[in-house]
């Protein structure tokens, strides 16, 4: 059964929804050229179901907070590894009818689709928060404490004081009831959304960083401990911004003493 519709005209129909008698009608049609835009259109709603289903499941530790009426923040932080530069922290409060369907662990991402997520996510939040900790906090207080501490700033400096924390495998010294969750960014959407924003936060830290100390290619390896990296710091010494109480910089000769 050929159907009156053009090719073109039903490309341009099977790119919304369509009613399922609709699909019926299409799928009588046997030009193949029909078929395989009904193959297509049937793979993009199967994976937007399953992508509605995980984002379902990601807010189920959130519902319950939302029902009443309450605030829950999800906290994540950024750059505990690294030899240099901050350790970030992001708390994100989201409304129960936000629309961050494919907000995951950063990690996951690409820098693309962080970029366009943190936009949704400054966009659609009831409150953001983001601290960074120094690498001298960090070598004053070991980097565990430290991030504990930037995390409590996070909350302190928020708008609104969350009736909740979701935190990912971390505990924040804030009278605030908790539940910390292994691998959290991947587990709840408000960990996941702090996850994005403090790590798009530390990216452009870096990127500035980058621009003062060019020798070590920042930009690129987050001040984590590549080939480059190490062979720059040799070279070069270290900078104001690495960790002395990390190796191999702690291990560096002196000679050159810190950049300025």
């Amino acid at each position: 059964m050929k159907n009156k519709r053009t090719i073109s005209d039903i490309k341009e129909l099977l790119s919304k929804d369509v009613q399922p008698s609709v699909l019926s009608e299409l799928a009588q049609d046997e030009r193949k050229g029909v078929q395989k835009l009904l193959t297509q259109y049937d793979k993009r709603h199967q994976a937007f179901q399953e992508q509605m289903q995980i984002f379902s499941q990601k807010q189920r530790l959130e519902h319950p907070f939302w029902a009443q009426g309450q605030y829950v923040a999800g906290v994540d932080e950024v750059g505990r590894g690294p030899l240099a530069g901050p350790v970030v922290v992001a708390a994100v409060v989201l409304p129960s009818d936000n629309t961050l369907y494919e907000v995951d662990d950063s990690k996951k991402l690409s820098i693309s689709k962080r970029s366009e997520l943190y936009a949704k996510i400054c966009d659609q939040a009831i409150d953001i928060s983001v601290a960074v900790g120094s690498p001298r906090l960090i070598d004053k207080e070991n980097i565990y404490h430290a991030t504990e501490l930037v995390m409590k700033q996070s909350i302190d400096n928020m708008y609104l004081l969350p009736d909740h924390i979701l935190v990912d495998a971390m505990t924040i010294p804030v009278n605030i009831p908790q539940t910390k969750l292994i691998k959290g960014d991947a587990k709840s959407l408000s960990i996941g959304a702090a996850s994005i924003v403090a790590k798009v936060a530390r990216d452009r830290l870096m990127e500035e960083y980058d621009r003062k100390y060019p020798e070590f290619d920042f930009l690129h390896n987050d001040g984590y401990g590549t080939k480059k990296h190490l062979e720059a710091l040799k070279q070069y010494g270290k900078t104001p911004i690495h960790r002395e109480s990390f190796s191999p910089v702690k291990d560096i000769s002196k000679l050159y003493g810190p950049l300025a």
